[in-house]
């Protein structure tokens, strides 16, 4: 053996003996490592993709890295456990912490306010779904009740969707309902405009969609997750 590998004799056609110098036991265990290692860093590129894409996805949709932790691990319901200031019924603590952070934003409900009322607690025998009877949504109206907005109405009405929407994470918001479109959070649009803003809302089987009211055209509804 000389240089660390291993000498190969080999006998020529001449009869002459030739020795030659073979790849050390280390240099032919190489290679089969190598294409071991190949796919695996492959697979590793591949998880480190998705998982950058699932990434940029949840933060498109407003998801937090706490909204994801509830929903592998939810916590307890909220029970209404707090006065409710638009009835004599209850709110869970996340809905009033909601409804007091709207009246903030857009100032106290009045004839001349950009929201002229708020009713949140509702006991709603018609619909034992719903999320009022529980304390946990608000329904905040632009225009008198049984109107569809125009104007400055319906352009406030928007404003108070929108920004429910930009502050869901915060607030904890579950959905908006509002003009016949229902947004749910971690979703999209259906287009662009106003026309397209969240999804066609049905009535669920329970209201008349093309009601004002049913519809959800004078007023904001918004439930929270707690």
């Amino acid at each position: 053996m000389c240089g660390g590998g291993v000498a190969v004799v080999t006998v020529g056609a001449d009869g002459t003996h030739r020795r030659t110098l073979g790849p050390t036991p280390t240099e032919r265990t190489i290679h089969p490592v190598k294409t071991r290692v190949a796919p695996v860093l492959g697979v590793l590129l591949v998880l480190a993709l998705l998982g950058s894409g699932l990434v940029w996805f949840a933060a498109s949709r407003g998801i937090t890295t706490g909204d994801v932790w509830e929903m592998l691990d939810p916590p307890p319901p909220e029970q209404c456990s707090e006065d409710d200031p638009t009835t004599s019924g209850c709110l869970t603590p996340t809905a009033l912490r909601l409804h007091d952070a709207t009246v903030q934003r857009f100032g106290e409900p009045g004839p001349d306010a950009p929201v002229r009322a708020v009713t949140c607690w509702s006991e709603h025998a018609w619909n034992p779904s719903s999320d009022h009877p529980g304390g946990r949504a608000c329904d905040f109206f632009p225009a008198a009740y049984g109107d569809f907005p125009a104007g400055q109405d319906l352009d406030d009405g928007w404003a108070v969707a929108n920004w429910l929407r930009d502050n869901a994470s915060e607030l904890r918001v579950r959905y908006v309902i509002w003009q016949g479109r229902i947004w749910y959070r971690g979703t999209g649009d259906s287009g662009e405009g106003r026309e397209n803003w969240g999804r066609p809302y049905n009535g669920g089987g329970v209201y008349d969609p093309e009601d004002a009211t049913g519809g959800h055209y004078d007023h904001v509804h918004v439930s929270v997750r707690r």
